[in-house]
């Protein structure tokens, strides 16, 4: 028996998970423990000696204390179990009161600070300022009757026996001392637990750090080691395929040609869900052609979706076509590509949709609804709560054909909302799938003045710049070197940055292309050197930053401030084409 009750009691604690909570559980079951024995005590006292109406009215209280105990051994809550004995106590106060001669006495004054501490202790602050109104305001009243007045009202007729108040006297005073002691315990080893619970908080928090910034550390590393031979592998590709291949020989590598795209895709994946993960993934507000954007993104989809034989779509909204706007246009075409891509992707047969409309604008804010619908497989009930989780696609059991890291709608998602925006959807299983979201764009006017102050470079303007590569890899520079031969252009090589200072001593350049990490001196000690060089024109030489580091932002870190650009590698000979007719203006207006 003895043993049931024990487990039922270690049950009842159980289902509270504080410290705190639990004391106050063990108190209230060892002060009904304590009571119903007194009662038990108290009854076989006045059993044997006084057969009045207190043995009836310590009889009732005992059958309460009893049934209090099994309440709380009954699944009955066990703050309810509180307020019942509370409810006992005060009876037992206001019984005194109204059945002794001299019921304001030190054991009913016992009781009220019995009832004070156990109220808050137990059930809290605000029910324990009110079981402490109910009972404190009657004492106070008879006291202060008596000793301001001298009115003594007494209500009672029976004489309280003198063994059972000593001993409800010695027994009050124990159990006070027991209650404080208990609670105080509880809170003492509820703070030591909070106090070491928060100092492994703290370690956690220090490790995560730690972890994430090896993480980082280790994904930067990764995507330049990465980078770097695809560099070559996508240089080279471009470069062979200028030159009038064989047929099977070009349909070789456009195939080498799309397993590297997508192998670059997958790598930039991961690195922006890193940087979004991180938190460090911020806006570049540019001005760009909203319209030519989209048409874009549709032109260079259009190839997937016809491959597929899906019918592709692009609602464009009038009041769009030939509106320059301001925002991230990097990072809406990445929204779009995923999004898009995503459709086209899991679409086996009817069509794919994009619909973009103005849905408000007010002043020189435009907001810009965005709809991709398809006629895919849709999403199944059970995988609607995970779909912007990142791996989705690769835990998923169902579907197994469609590749991909799971990453697209995870990154999409966090970039729209990067743009104070909120990625939604529809979806049916078997159906297709609706994905909307709106974004806010400032509206731009047409910089019609700048154009025409813009100097006109000539065709063969870019033939005559002088070039430098300070790259360490024979490969990434052949490619280079290859590349630059379209526009008829060599450029000189330096193997490292101390050969590249040495070159640019010996003569005047108008642009460097400067890889970072190189032996002997890299890249930036090198372009920190150049622009301390005692020569106008030498150390106002353009440099532009050669890397495979996705993650780098020349605006926010100050050691690539001696860099004018950056270009990541690999790069495509359209980028490379924008960077010299950039510089060959640069040279032009200098020259005005």
């Amino acid at each position: 028996m003895f043993e049931h009750l024990s487990k039922r009691y270690h049950t009842i604690l159980l289902t509270e998970a504080g410290l705190f909570n639990r004391a106050r559980i063990s108190i209230l079951l060892q002060l009904l423990t304590a009571f119903a024995v007194l009662s038990v005590f108290l009854f076989i006292l006045y059993f044997f000696q006084e057969r009045n109406i207190l043995l009836y009215r310590i009889s009732l209280l005992m059958v309460l204390f009893f049934a209090g105990l099994m309440m709380l051994f009954l699944n009955v809550s066990w703050r309810i179990v509180g307020h019942y004995f509370m409810f006992c106590l005060t009876c037992f106060i206001w019984s005194n009161l109204l059945i002794l001669k001299n019921g304001f006495n030190i054991v009913t004054v016992q009781y009220v600070l019995m009832i004070v501490s156990g109220g808050y202790y137990i059930l809290g602050l605000r029910w324990g300022w009110v079981y402490s109104l109910i009972n404190t305001v009657p004492i106070v009243v008879l006291f202060s009757l008596e000793q301001f007045y001298g009115i003594s009202i007494t209500l009672g007729m029976v004489g309280v026996n003198i063994y059972a108040y000593n001993i409800s006297i010695i027994f009050n005073f124990l159990l006070l001392i027991f209650i404080h002691f208990y609670f105080f315990r509880a809170f003492k080893r509820t703070s030591k637990k909070e106090r070491k619970l928060t100092a492994n908080l703290e370690r956690s928090l220090r490790s995560a750090r730690i972890v994430a910034e090896e993480k980082t550390n280790f994904l930067s590393t990764m995507a330049h080691e990465l980078r770097t031979p695809l560099n070559a592998v996508i240089g080279i590709t471009n470069v062979l395929m200028e030159n009038d291949p064989k047929p099977q020989q070009k349909e070789d590598l456009e195939i080498l040609h799309f397993s590297a795209e997508n192998l670059m895709a997958t790598i930039d994946d991961i690195l922006s869900f890193n940087r979004l993960d991180l938190g460090i993934e911020k806006l570049e507000l540019t001005t760009f052609g909203l319209d030519t954007l989209l048409n874009n993104v549709y032109g260079a989809l259009k190839l997937k979706s016809d491959a597929k034989s899906i019918d592709f779509f692009l609602q464009v909204d009038k009041e769009i076509v030939g509106l320059s706007v301001q925002g991230d246009q990097n990072r809406l075409t990445q929204i779009l590509f995923n999004i898009v891509g995503n459709a086209i992707k899991f679409t086996q047969e009817g069509f794919v949709k994009i619909i973009v409309c103005v849905e408000k604008s007010v002043d020189n804010v435009l907001t810009v609804g965005f709809e991709i619908s398809d006629s895919g497989i849709g999403i199944a009930g059970d995988q609607v709560n995970d779909l912007f989780d990142p791996y989705f696609r690769g835990e998923n059991g169902t579907n197994r054909q469609y590749y991909g890291t799971g990453l697209g709608l995870s990154i999409a998602s966090r970039l729209v909302e990067l743009h104070g925006g909120r990625l939604t959807f529809k979806s049916k299983e078997g159906t297709g799938t609706t994905f909307s979201f709106q974004l806010n764009f400032t509206k731009v006017d047409p910089m019609v003045d700048e154009l025409k102050e813009e100097v006109q470079i000539p065709a063969d303007e870019i033939a005559r710049l002088q070039i430098l590569v300070v790259d360490d890899s024979p490969v990434n520079v052949m490619v280079f070197q290859k590349t630059l031969s379209r526009w008829n252009l060599k450029a000189d090589v330096a193997e490292n940055g101390q050969i590249g200072l040495d070159a640019v001593m010996k003569k005047t350049y108008d642009v460097i292309f400067m890889d970072i990490n190189m032996p002997v001196m890299d890249g930036l000690e090198a372009s920190r050197m150049i622009r301390e060089i005692n020569d106008k024109q030498k150390k106002g030489i353009y440099i532009i930053a050669l890397t495979a580091s996705i993650d780098i932002s020349f605006d926010k870190r100050s050691e690539f401030g001696c860099m004018d650009d950056f270009m990541l590698k690999p790069f495509y000979p359209k980028d490379l084409e924008d960077k010299l007719h950039h510089v060959a203006k640069l040279k032009a207006n200098r020259m005005l």
